[in-house]
């Protein structure tokens, strides 16, 4: 402790031995920081015992920040940020893809919110980037003449209007109506065939609610849920013979979670979360029948089992295409393939038992990939373990695991023909914006060969690998001049081996920063395309923040205050890269639900419902509020 208070001015000795002045902006500037990056009420630094504290302890000049000053101190580092965003996307050399959602206020509050994201990738480093550039009051009703204005104001401030390669979407129809008129009014490429992206996450979530919502498959869960009940809730007595039984069979001990209607996922965690606890459930549960205190043993198990083996690749699929910092727009050809090949696999499974949720489910996803999206085809391509040649077999696979030959023998080679079309056109545009100077060299390998391991991705690797020698026969040594055909004509994969192979959807870049020299107009497609979002997580993700910053006993928020905290945040951590990281749960079903051992065998643990953690996590947001 200080025995007297230094002089303004006045130099300390830092923690490091070094000269450190105190300055009272750069606290105020870090505190604001701090309020923002941790969604913490502007009042927080008001509290007079942390004051005590500080000026006690920390620094004897420290003076009390208020919560006027410290949104005043957000709300001007928040503008310069916005400014400097604003001149940078003016500036950037490629094009910008959005995403955007709409949101519903919480806490009964009135009014909603839309979020719009930009990504890009930098021309100089070649990375992903992401920004929240605005999350705005949106009235409803929410039409396509309200979501056209507004998405126009936004790219209009960013000046980005004829910088818009894509725009991802949910699945809402008011969303077509605006494309349609933010088509005619901006005119992008290729008559807008890329313009408007829509989620593939909501696209997958769709799939399996129409699979699980299939009659035997909802009665099956619904008897496996009633079983869980039965022993997770049936009193504290109960819950402690579980758990006295798990310690005596040294089982693993986990609280129980539940299933959402709209969220697939949490299906699946309440089945693999009980899985992992079967032997200990299953007895117990046993014993309930026998005494009379459960109606009816369960005996799905090996359902449960299946389905969490299906899910699975619904799982994958959902978290790579959610990415941050890596494209994702490139691997949703190859994750529908690999969910057809497992629908396929299951439909005459356990003597067709789960024929009726297959069909479910691939009813569903023709609806949406019969006419194959053609950003997310042409992203493919652009994918060298794929190239031209990968897509097209791609195709004839998915159109016969989806069941498209039935209604029209032709459609393979239909959609082939458009997918061709479609990517050649692309080329013609980028090589007339930025011209050609190609090399003649062939690419050296970018990979070395390294042992092969397990994985689902096996029998992919090897068909494609079969696939481009075939075609290597068929075609000889025919002469490749030009950029394109040097690219479509060369089996990139062909060097890879099997692990390279399997990780190179989040390495796409690195790839693609070391051809640049030798595939200049490719590279720029590369740019812009790669950078679109297979989902509308990112939009979706500011939304869990604003859930936590517009929270009970902040209600009086603007919708001024909101954007600058939502928006403002995003920008910190971008700064420090951490954008796919967040103290905040993105997903209401991710909360730790493992039981300490220590604590089960001293009886110091019961599983809390849900309303219990929600009423807990209430009490300690509004003890470190106050």
């Amino acid at each position: 402790m200080l025995r007297s208070v230094p002089e303004e001015g006045q130099s300390s000795m830092g923690v490091d031995g070094s000269i450190f002045n105190y300055s009272e902006e750069r606290c105020r500037e870090r505190f604001a920081q701090f309020v923002i990056q941790d969604c913490l009420p502007f009042n927080h630094f008001e509290n007079p015992r942390l004051t005590n504290v500080i000026q006690e302890t920390l620094q004897p000049r420290y003076r009390q920040v208020s919560r006027s000053t410290l949104k005043r101190d957000c709300m001007r580092m928040y503008k310069v940020a916005k400014q400097e965003l604003v001149t940078l996307l003016e500036n950037l050399n490629t094009s910008v893809n959005l995403t955007t959602d709409a949101w519903s206020a919480p806490h009964g509050l009135p009014g909603s919110y839309i979020c719009v994201t930009a990504h890009w990738v930098d021309p100089s480093t070649w990375q992903m980037m992401k920004r929240t550039i605005a999350f705005e009051n949106f009235e409803e009703p929410h039409t396509g003449d309200a979501l056209f204005i507004l998405l126009s104001q936004v790219m209009a401030y960013f000046k980005i209007e004829r910088k818009v390669f894509s725009i991802s979407f949910d699945n809402a129809s008011n969303n077509t109506s605006a494309v349609r008129k933010l088509k005619i009014k901006y005119q992008p490429p290729c008559d807008g065939i890329f313009y408007h992206g829509r989620c593939v996450a909501h696209i997958l979530n769709l799939v399996v609610q129409s699979g699980l919502g299939v009659e035997e498959i909802e009665d099956i869960k619904k008897d496996f849920r009633s079983m869980l009940q039965e022993v997770f809730c049936g009193g504290k007595a109960r819950m402690k013979k579980y758990m006295k039984l798990c310690k005596e069979t040294n089982s693993v001990c986990l609280s129980p979670t539940w299933d959402c209607p709209t969220r697939w996922n949490s299906t699946l965690k309440m089945f693999e979360n009980a899985l992992r606890q079967k032997s200990t459930l299953e007895e117990f549960h046993d014993g309930l029948v026998r005494n009379r205190r459960a109606l009816v043993k369960f005996t799905g198990w090996d359902i449960i089992k299946r389905l969490c083996e299906l899910l699975q690749v619904f799982k994958h699929a959902t978290t790579l295409l959610s990415g941050v910092y890596y494209p994702t727009s490139h691997s949703v050809l190859n994750q529908i393939f690999l969910i057809s090949e497992k629908l396929n696999e299951f439909e005459f499974v356990d003597d067709g038992q789960y024929e009726k949720m297959v069909f479910a489910m691939k009813a569903k996803l023709k609806k949406y990939f019969k006419e194959m999206p053609p950003i997310f085809v042409c992203a493919a391509a652009l994918n060298p373990t794929l190239n031209v040649s990968g897509v097209e077999l791609f195709i004839e696979k998915i159109s016969y695991n989806l069941g498209l030959y039935d209604d029209d023998v032709s459609i393979g080679d239909r959609l082939k023909a458009d997918f061709n079309r479609q990517f050649h056109a692309l080329f013609l545009y980028y090589n007339e914006k930025f011209g050609s100077s190609s090399s003649s060299s062939t690419p050296s390998s970018f990979f070395a060969t390294t042992q092969h391991q397990p994985n689902p991705q096996i029998n992919m690797y090897n068909m494609l690998m079969e696939e481009n020698t075939k075609r290597a026969r068929g075609e000889g040594s025919n002469s490749r001049n030009s950029e394109f055909g040097r690219y479509t004509g060369t089996y990139f994969a062909s060097n890879m081996g099997l692990q390279e192979f399997m990780s190179f959807d989040k390495h796409i870049l690195d790839w693609w920063k070391k051809m640049e020299p030798q595939f200049p107009v490719l590279a720029s497609m590369a740019r812009d395309i790669l950078s679109v979002q297979a989902s509308t997580v990112a939009s979706e993700s500011a939304f869990s923040e604003s859930g936590r910053v517009l929270s009970i006993r902040r209600t009086r928020l603007t919708p001024e205050s909101l954007e600058m905290c939502i928006c403002f945040k995003d920008h910190l951590d971008a700064i420090n890269r951490i954008q796919d990281k967040t103290s905040l749960e993105l997903d209401a079903f991710q909360y730790e639900q493992d039981i300490h051992n220590e604590e089960v065998e001293d009886g110091e643990v019961l599983s809390l419902s849900d309303e219990e953690i929600r009423l807990d996590e209430a009490m300690r947001s509004n003890s470190e509020e106050e």
